[in-house]
């Protein structure tokens, strides 16, 4: 990695202020409390520092209910669930564009839990204090273990070890969350061997990142539902929550399912009138021209072919494909301006009483490309899957799963998570799997945020 470039000094940070919340006309008494997690080396200096920022509802006695948020990337900060979906404060927005202001979020689910925005090392407020350890926390497992440790340390502070724990996460956090449950486990054969058996009551996963690693399932499959939707968005005037559109998706993914499969299957030998058919109910779902699927055997040569094609003359963004690029305009995937940088460091943590040096980076890609990918391999059985981790949690504590996909996400494809879930093995009874009319983001409009908070709040109550 390069060498950073800073004007802070670290020093650990515990700040609190008390806040009130009107939800719904209930007025909510609730403390922030910002704290650095340190991690040290065996000589006792401090090597790495999780910082979370919590917020806790005051007025009440007894297990209140917690649950952990964080993001992906890996190095990216949980900002924009911070900022856009969960928080107490959200940004600003005039219309569809963000604003430099704080306003309440009449949606927190600050009623029925307290919150605990969480930063792996290196981004958010979080450091790596010896440039030298970067191995130990920039990889798969190491990142869960020092994630499921400030975990611990948080409940460990306040003495709650009877809290009902939930965990939320979106996009690469989702992967973060699996091997965090197996880190919190009771495999005596695998993970850190710690075992510290604190079971998790729900997860709650945002883009599931697994779904953009290779499957059984056909790429032109799993893109069918997320295609649907943005066609019908961009040829019905911006419709993104009707019946009419839901029956759109969910007959294009039946169209995946029951025959398009089939087609895969047999191959050459698929008949010329079959291929025609079917190239014609393609382009009924995708906009794009039969011909076009019958050059290709049916199948899409690449997610950017779609992004490209979809609309004449634009090009489609990755993370919200409701969103388009003129062809002849420089197209960035993470956008040119950053709102919520400076809303979080300019507004939001002068509101809860912090006051240093330090920045909150909202991502941070030094991380990624530091990051390793590889698990470890111990004696005995080899590391367990992200999904068998989820599998194994489901099946020794009860933890129930809600996986949430955007139908504009051409990144995470629903379609693909969709297969993953059921072809996973979950016990039944355990797990719902649904599409928001958003992006990678499912919160990104404001359909899609309230009905994703209305399953959560069903989920966390259950």
């Amino acid at each position: 990695m390069p060498e950073p470039f800073s004007t802070e000094v670290f020093e650990a940070q515990n700040v609190s202020r008390d806040h009130v919340l009107d939800l719904g006309g209930t007025r909510i008494p609730f403390r922030s409390v910002i704290e650095d997690m340190v991690f040290y080396d065996t000589d006792g200096t401090p090597e790495a520092s999780v910082c979370t920022i919590s917020y806790e509802r005051t007025d009440t006695s007894g297990p209140r209910p917690v649950a952990f948020v964080w993001n992906g990337g890996p190095g990216s900060a949980t900002s924009q669930l911070h900022l856009e979906c969960l928080g107490p404060y959200g940004i600003g927005r005039d219309g569809e564009e963000m604003a430099f202001r704080l306003e309440e979020n009449p949606q927190c689910l600050l009623d029925i839990c307290d919150l605990v925005f969480l930063d792996p090392v290196g981004v958010g407020l979080s450091r790596l204090l010896k440039p030298e350890k970067a191995g130990k926390y920039y990889c798969i497992d190491g990142d869960a273990r020092s994630t499921a440790f400030a975990m611990i340390e948080w409940l460990r502070r306040r003495g709650r070890w009877d809290a009902p724990v939930h965990i939320i996460a979106e996009s690469y956090g989702t992967v973060r969350a699996c091997r965090v449950l197996a880190e919190l486990g009771r495999s005596p054969v695998s993970e850190s061997r710690m075992v510290p058996g604190i079971p998790v009551k729900s997860v709650v996963l945002i883009g599931l990142a697994t779904s953009m690693e290779k499957t059984d399932c056909d790429e032109t499959l799993a893109l069918l539902p997320a295609m649907a939707a943005t066609n019908w968005y961009h040829t019905h005037g911006g419709d993104m929550a009707s019946p009419e559109m839901d029956r759109f998706v969910l007959s294009a993914w039946d169209l995946a399912a029951r025959e398009l499969s089939g087609a895969y299957f047999a191959g050459d030998d698929l008949p010329g009138e079959r291929a025609e058919e079917l190239a014609g109910k393609l382009q009924t779902f995708t906009g794009l021209p039969a011909a076009y699927w019958l050059s290709h055997n049916l199948h899409l040569p690449s997610p950017e072919d779609f992004m490209k094609r979809c609309v004449s003359g634009y090009q489609l963004d990755l993370y919200d494909s409701r969103r388009k690029i003129p062809l002849d305009e420089p197209y960035n995937p993470i956008g040119n301006g950053n709102m919520p940088l400076k809303v979080i460091n300019g507004l939001l943590l002068p509101r809860l009483g912090l006051d240093t040096p330090r920045l909150y980076y909202t991502g941070n890609l030094n991380v990624h490309a530091a990051f390793s990918f590889e698990t470890e391999k111990l004696d005995g059985p080899l590391m367990r899957t992200h999904i068998g981790c989820l599998r194994d949690a489901m099946r020794s504590n009860g933890t129930k799963a809600l996986f949430a996909s955007g139908l504009f996400d051409l990144c995470t494809y629903a379609g693909n998570t969709s297969y993953v879930v059921s072809h996973a093995g979950f016990p039944r009874g355990h797990y719902l799997h649904r599409m928001y009319p958003g992006g990678h983001g499912v919160y990104s409009t404001p359909e899609g945020k309230s009905a994703f908070l209305r399953d959560v709040r069903e989920l966390f109550l259950s």
